[in-house]
């Protein structure tokens, strides 16, 4: 009877995966269509110009604030461990942020990438699948939180009309949706202190709920994560460009919202064509180049870094179950 119904579900999770591969494919292959005319009458020579004209000193700052952004995001996790109430050494509870983030953002899937990196290194640490989903559901709390305040504030204090991803929208629209998301997430807020020191009970877990001044450091930390990551892009455009950061942020947030929509991998295709069209101001040549750096930085590098130092983990924790 239990393989009876096994096959039904197994099959279930199989077109559900394969419906997603492919409207994955379909959205990125219509963000590539788009990114190619966006680029059109843009000569591959004036994208290598204008990469040689970014410089060293703002690859160098980019990388800066890009590490600082993914120390600020290893709070993520230390936070969730408090919330759940297990003691784990920050050094094994930045390396899992950092691996199962930089695996997420590049590779999509973060319950199948993201996760399995932070089941294998908290496992030694003793903890089971379901803490560590308890930390991946409060991680996403925190970005999607900071998310939402960003958001918020930046509709409601960008004057006048707002162009965001090619639409265009009036100030009292675009401060009536900022101020809704942050309503919610104030009511949000709201609940958790009239039900301080309560449980949630979903699928048959008992899940603790953060206190009020946890909440508070969740949205704190994921608003200056981001910001130090857009920022990161910021300066490797012009330095005409820094009175557009508040346009930049607006469509940086909607272009990682997007993307993880789609679960492109990396956003790649889906980031650039927002950024591109959130950004009419700046040169496209120019912005690609930024683009094509900003890559680099933020995702390829710290990719390469955590899986080399997910493979020197794997690689002690064999050493240790052997001896």
């Amino acid at each position: 009877m239990r393989s009876v119904l096994k096959a039904p579900i197994l099959q279930a999770r199989s077109t559900h995966t394969v419906a997603i591969a492919i409207v994955m494919i379909v959205v990125v292959g219509i963000a590539g269509a788009a990114l190619v005319r966006l680029l059109e009458g843009i000569d591959w020579d004036d994208i290598q110009r204008a990469l040689a004209r970014i410089g060293w000193h703002r690859l160098f700052a980019a990388a800066a604030v890009t590490a600082l952004s993914y120390v600020v995001l290893t709070g993520y996790d230390v936070i969730a461990l408090k919330i759940i109430g297990r003691q784990v050494r920050y050094r094994r509870a930045a390396l899992a942020s950092f691996t199962s983030y930089v695996f997420s953002h590049n590779l999509g899937f973060a319950l199948l990438t993201g996760g399995t990196a932070r089941l294998r290194i908290y496992r030694p640490a003793g903890l089971g699948i379901g803490e560590v989903a308890h930390i991946m559901v409060l991680t996403g709390i925190t970005f999607w939180s900071g998310i939402l305040t960003l958001l918020g504030f930046g509709l409601i204090l960008q004057p006048g009309d707002v162009a965001i991803a090619g639409m265009t929208l009036t100030y009292p629209a675009h401060a009536a949706i900022g101020a809704a998301g942050l309503a919610i997430l104030g009511a949000a807020v709201l609940a958790l202190h009239w039900y301080r020191g309560r449980t949630l009970v979903a699928f048959g877990r008992t899940i603790p709920l953060p206190s009020v001044r946890q909440a508070a450091l969740q949205i704190l930390l994921a608003g200056i994560d981001i910001l130090l990551a857009a920022t990161a892009l910021l300066v490797l455009l012009p330095d005409s460009a820094a009175g557009l950061f508040p346009a930049l942020l607006l469509g940086y947030l909607v272009a990682i919202v997007t993307g993880l929509i789609t679960h492109a991998p990396g956003g790649v295709g889906v980031f650039e064509a927002v950024m591109l069209v959130s950004l009419p101001e700046v040169d496209r040549a120019t912005l690609f180049a930024a683009l094509l750096a900003y890559r680099l930085i933020y995702y390829l590098v710290p990719l390469a870094i955590g899986m080399l130092a997910f493979a020197l983990h794997e690689i002690r924790e064999a050493r240790v179950r052997s001896a």
